[in-house]
């Protein structure tokens, strides 16, 4: 019985024939010639590896322009709900210290692998009392929020892209108009929040869930629930808020991000059951729903790139990824 003999050497002698004369339309001749280009593919292997490193990188600096829309109660606790399509131009910047970006406007205080301390922004818009049961009341101002705010990472999953942040904000309240800045009182908001990173229409997502509870001061919670005696009526009793709990709170929020575009989506759910105000004549629904949506592309952008510094799991779309050579993080 014959044998047959494998052809490995015929075909390991094609590869070689057809990688010298390759060699040779790019000019480096012979074996000599053979070597050098494979040397020249390492180096240039090396140098795409060095400048493309492991962990994303961001531009110092970016513009960004878009659009979108937010549907939310006039205030916590109304049945009557507005619509607020918006223009958005929104400067980026992620300083060593003051950053603007996908958490919001802040200032770091302090980061590790684990904690992160830093001053933040929060608000609502301002509250018409047309057609509400404050109809003869004055309208309300928005309200800016400004305080610390510490963020711990108590528990992390990399390999299913899934972590647990601890967030503990406290804030001092301000009535914001054109030509002056009134302080209302403190808030505060304890929660966590469950982020999932996943790949959906050939983008990566990242899916937040947070859940915690309100607290506010007296003089906060009267800023939206008291009724002073010159506007009390029959159906409207005067009425003095209490500070302490001020309900529970739900936000769900599901963002995309590449080099080039944003593309946001939120709700938020709050409760407003065993609340201290919850007996305010003003409370016509202890349910109140927020959502919107925002699509934004980045038009301008510094040239320098930084790394984050933050905790991976809040502070970026995209923990420890790396970036493919269409810009988009992976």
């Amino acid at each position: 019985m014959r044998i047959k003999r494998r052809r490995t050497g015929g075909v390991l002698y094609l590869i070689h024939r057809n990688a010298l004369l390759r060699c040779r339309e790019l000019g480096f001749e012979g074996k000599a010639g053979l070597l050098v280009f494979v040397r020249k593919v390492l180096v240039t292997a090396a140098l795409v590896a060095l400048a493309h490193p492991a962990f994303a990188d961001d531009p110092l600096w970016e513009i960004v322009l878009g659009g979108g829309a937010l549907r939310t109660p006039e205030y916590i606790g109304s049945a009557r709900s507005r619509n607020y399509p918006f223009p958005l131009i929104y400067p980026v910047y992620r300083g060593e210290r003051l950053r603007s970006d996908s958490e919001g406007v802040r200032g770091l205080l302090f980061s590790s692998d684990k904690l992160e301390l830093d001053l933040s922004l929060d608000g609502h818009t301002p509250v018409n009392s047309e057609g509400t049961l404050r109809e003869g009341m004055p309208d309300l101002d928005a309200t800016a929020q400004f305080g610390p705010q510490l963020k711990w990472q108590a528990w992390a999953d990399p390999a299913k892209r899934r972590y647990l942040i601890v967030n503990l904000p406290a804030r001092a309240a301000f009535a914001v108009d054109f030509d002056n800045v009134e302080h209302i009182g403190f808030s505060a908001f304890p929660h966590v929040t469950l982020y999932q990173y996943f790949d959906w229409f050939g983008r990566i997502w990242r899916l937040g869930l947070s859940g915690g509870a309100l607290f506010g001061s007296s003089n906060y919670h009267d800023y939206y629930y008291q009724v002073a005696p010159q506007f009390a009526t029959p159906q409207r009793p005067a009425y003095d808020a209490e500070g302490g709990y001020g309900g529970t709170r739900f936000i769900a929020t599901l963002v995309s991000r590449t080099r080039k575009n944003w593309i946001s989506l939120f709700a938020r759910y709050d409760r407003l059951n065993g609340a201290a105000f919850e007996d305010s004549p003003l409370v016509e629904d202890r349910g109140a729903l927020t959502f919107g949506v925002a699509i934004a592309f980045s038009v301008f952008r510094s040239k320098t790139l930084v790394p984050d510094k933050t905790l991976i799991k809040s502070g970026t779309f995209y923990p420890r990824q790396v970036t493919t050579a269409e810009g988009r993080l992976r």
